[in-house]
Order: C-alpha cells, then sequence, then structure tokens
C-alpha cells in the first residue's frame, strides 16, 4: 500500500473525524511553543549555576515559570536523529537515522568514517520519511495552524554543494505537517548567520541582519497573526551550531566569547517569544517547551564530555515546560525523559489520545507535569554507530534508575555508572556489578533487536598492521 495514502487513512480514523465532531472543544484547543536551541549543553543556562559568564536571563524566567527536567535526554548525541526522533515519538534506531545527515555528502562522509577502520558506521537514511507520522501533521488535521520556523536537517545529504540548503523540498518541512516553513532545509548549519542568507526557504532582510533575530521577529509575527486560533509554532533556531557568529556588539560585551554572545541571543530571542504571549494574553493557553538536540559543543560541567559521546555531556540536555495554571511554577522533576516523549505528550495537550498510535515509543509526560501518579519509569536507550572525535562513540548506552551503561561496538568494552552518586561518570563499576552489568547489557540487545537497529560491520577493505 502507497505510504502516503495510508497515512491520510490513519489521519481519517483517528483525527480528522474526531475533529469534525469535535468544533465546540477545537476552540478551547491551547496554543503550543517548541523552542529547540541548536547544541545548546546542560549546562549553557543560567537557572544550573554552573558557567558563572552565561547569561540567559529570559531562559530562566521561563524556567521559573514551570518544570524543570534534570535528567532531559536527546535521543542521539547528535542533531538530525534527535529531531526525527521528536517529530515521530520513535526511536533514531527504530527509524534508521542515527546520524547527523552529512552536509558533504553521503559517500564522502562514510569513505572518511570508515577508512582504516576494522568496523564500518551503520548505514543510515538521509531524510524524515514520508510514511513517518508528525506530530504537526495531527494537529495540523485538527484545525491548529502549524509553522516550523528555523533548522529542519531532515531533508537530503550534501547541502554544502548546493547555493540554497536545497537537496529534496519533497521532505522540507511543509511536507510533513506545517503550514508555514521558514528556513527549514537540508542545512544543518547556516550558510551564514547574517543576511544575504543563501536559504532558499527564507528571503533575505537588510544588509547584515542577524538569523537569530530574524527567526525570532517571524515567530512573534505568527503568533501576532495566529492569536484566535490553535496554533503550533516550532522556533527551531540555528544557534547555537558552527559556525561561531554574532554581532560584533554582543560579542564585545563578552570580551570576545562568541559561543558566549550566541546564548545571549538565542536567549533575547526566547524573551521576544516570551514577550508577545505575554503581550496577546495567551500565557494561560499556552504550552512553551525549550529543549536542545544533543549535548553542547564544549565543556558541559558537571557532566563528562561533549557533543558526540554517549558520556552524560553528549547526550543530557536543558528542558523546561511551562503552562501556567496546568504545570505549577517552579517546580522540578528528577525522572529521566528523552526526545521520543514529546509527541504524545504534545498530543495529549492537544485533547487528543495518543491511544490510537501503536508506535509511539515515547510515553506522555502529563502525569509528571502535573505532579500526578501514571507515569511509569523505563529504561531509556540510545544508538550511535558512528565515529566521533569523543570518547564513548560508536556504541550503544541504556539508563535505567541510577544506572547507566555503554557498551562499545570497536573495542566490545562495557562501561557501568551510578548516576545519582556518580553524575561524571568517573568510577567505571563494571567489575564490581557483574550480576547487574549482565542484566543491563541483555536488556540492551533485546531493544536492539526489537528496533531491528542497523549495526556497524567488518570493513573488507581492513588490513590490520603488523608491527
Amino acid at each position: 500500500m502507497n505510504s502516503r495514502y495510508f497515512k491520510v487513512n490513519i489521519l481519517l480514523l483517528f483525527v480528522i473525524i474526531p475533529f469534525l465532531l469535535s468544533a465546540e472543544i477545537r476552540n478551547e484547543k491551547p496554543n503550543i511553543i517548541f523552542i529547540l536551541v541548536d547544541d545548546l549543553g546542560y549546562s549553557d543556562v543560567g537557572y544550573m549555576n554552573q558557567k558563572p559568564k552565561v547569561q540567559t536571563p529570559n531562559i530562566d524566567k521561563l524556567a521559573k515559570s514551570g518544570m524543570v527536567f534534570t535528567n532531559a535526554y536527546a535521543a542521539s548525541p547528535v542533531c538530525s536523529p534527535t529531531r526525527a526522533s521528536i517529530m515521530t515519538g520513535k526511536y533514531p534506531a527504530t527509524l534508521r537515522l542515527t546520524c547527523h545527515i552529512p552536509g558533504i555528502g553521503m559517500q564522502p562522509y562514510l569513505d572518511k568514517m570508515n577508512r582504516d577502520k576494522k568496523l564500518m558506521e551503520a548505514e543510515f537514511i538521509d531524510h524524515l520519511p514520508h510514511e513517518e507520522l508528525t506530530f504537526a501533521e495531527v494537529l495540523k488535521a485538527n484545525g491548529y495552524k502549524t509553522a516550523f520556523i528555523g533548522k529542519w536537517h531532515l531533508a537530503g545529504e550534501g547541502s554544502q554543494k548546493t547555493n540554497d540548503g536545497v537537496v529534496n523540498a519533497m521532505f522540507h518541512p511543509d511536507q510533513h505537517g506545517f503550514d508555514i516553513n521558514m528556513g527549514g532545509c537540508a542545512y544543518g548549519q547556516p550558510a551564514s548567520y547574517f543576511s544575504p542568507y543563501k536559504n532558499a526557504t527564507i528571503k533575505d532582510g537588510d544588509e547584515n541582519e542577524y538569523l537569530t533575530d530574524r527567526l525570532g521577529d517571524e515567530a512573534c509575527n505568527f503568533i501576532e497573526k495566529n492569536r484566535n486560533k490553535p496554533f503550533l509554532l516550532c522556533l527551531w533556531t540555528y544557534t547555537v551550531h558552527t559556525p561561531l557568529r554574532a554581532p560584533k556588539d554582543v560579542i564585545d560585551r563578552y570580551n570576545g566569547n562568541k559561543y558566549l554572545a550566541m546564548i545571549h541571543k538565542s536567549d533575547e530571542n526566547v524573551g521576544k517569544v516570551l514577550e508577545k504571549v505575554k503581550e496577546l494574553e495567551l500565557n494561560k493557553n499556552t504550552l512553551i517547551i525549550l529543549y536542545s538536540d544533543n549535548g553542547g559543543l564544549f565543556e558541559n560541567p558537571p557532566l563528562n564530555n561533549r557533543k558526540g559521546s554517549l558520556y552524560e555531556g553528549g547526550i543530557r540536555v536543558p528542558l523546561i515546560m511551562s503552562y501556567p495554571g496546568k504545570i505549577q511554577a517552579g517546580s522540578k522533576c528528577d525522572i529521566p525523559v528523552t526526545s521520543p516523549d514529546f509527541s504524545p505528550t504534545i498530543l495529549e495537550t492537544a485533547g487528543l489520545s495518543s491511544e490510537g498510535y501503536k508506535n509511539l515509543e515515547g510515553q506522555n509526560l502529563w502525569p509528571l507535569l502535573s505532579q500526578k501518579e501514571g507515569f511509569k519509569e523505563r529504561a531509556i536507550y540510545w544508538h550511535f554507530p558512528h565515529r566521533r572525535n569523543t570518547d564513548k562513540a560508536m556504541g550503544a548506552a541504556l539508563r535505567e534508575g541510577k544506572w547507566k551503561l555503554i557498551w562499545e561496538y570497536e573495542s566490545d568494552k562495557l562501561s557501568l555508572f551510578n548516576l545519582k552518586e556518580d553524575i561524571g561518570e568517573t568510577k567505571n563499576l563494571a567489575s564490581l556489578n557483574l550480576e547487574e552489568l549482565k542484566d543491563l547489557h541483555k536488556k540492551l540487545k533485546v531493544w536492539l533487536v526489537k528496533t531491528n537497529a542497523a549495526m556497524p560491520q567488518a570493513n573488507p577493505n581492513y588490513k590490520e598492521s603488523i608491527n
């Protein structure tokens, strides 16, 4: 059966028919704003009090208005897999989209990463398939006006070879449930942070207009125009991804530190959106989510390592969810959550049960957000069969309770950490907890089989050196 035809039938069965029968309920549906800051580290926000030079007053204000998650995880230590996981409610392993989609092209990437290596990286796809149902499609079918503003990075490989970021427009956000797409294409990083942007999905602004400011302004314009109808806004900024660029006056404010300047501009535009919501008196009917797609590019104290690693610094990220009257201001949650959890949570927010979507691998977070019973704690998994210039890549991991297991594919090494006592993952307890190690490793292997995860294969061109 044609995948798009099948998707239409699913929407008819679970979405469109109930929508036609519930016009009155529809008018009361809450707005949803999802802000995804690219590469924002666990400690790259002021409220974490880990980096004194970081200034994020608007994000800190948002944190005070809602719930902060201290054990929030990205589904991958790199961006594209996490983005696909958010949109679909599935793990990257299930989607077969386990790596960032390479701007240099798939074959050049694989040639580079597999050269002189014993194992080849696992195969992965270069786009979000049409047969995958996104929460944007469901909300759009239920009367929401939907907009995607910012970085998509789910639309084909080889964007660096283009002049406008378009590899295959059939996989852009407007093909996955968004009425409006501004900025979303194959780019994993912008060709330029200043206008002209060399991006076919966004018109150039005044000379040297800053992209982060432009996206923030467009988000506010969208909210203004759709204030009287339910809307979904995904503001997925290109900041704070490389290349490190920001207006000179902001860089000077941080004594030449471009990364801090980019964090500042991200926070400033979060503030614009928050102020617009307040100005239009939409506060009490709007869920706001702020999240990151992977660990920070630089150090992430007190966590170990950074983006690209299965250590905590590569996968634990900031997460705030705010909804006045529904989520207690100043609340905190220490229970681990992950990217696939957003789809069922967003559906529940819109008054749509996720029970009809049997393929969702995440859990609805509302029992945690409302501080009620009903959330079943579970293991969280990662499959990252790819190399990076970090420790603990090319492997898989599992977090269950206080325990974290990392299995490195090439060396077959197992590491076991007690995160409750050792958040920095400084002590490998594998040799001291053999039964726990065995049980968690078995559980991880079972999950990999269940998801039909693509695994690294022996490299036929590999020749072991003889000393």
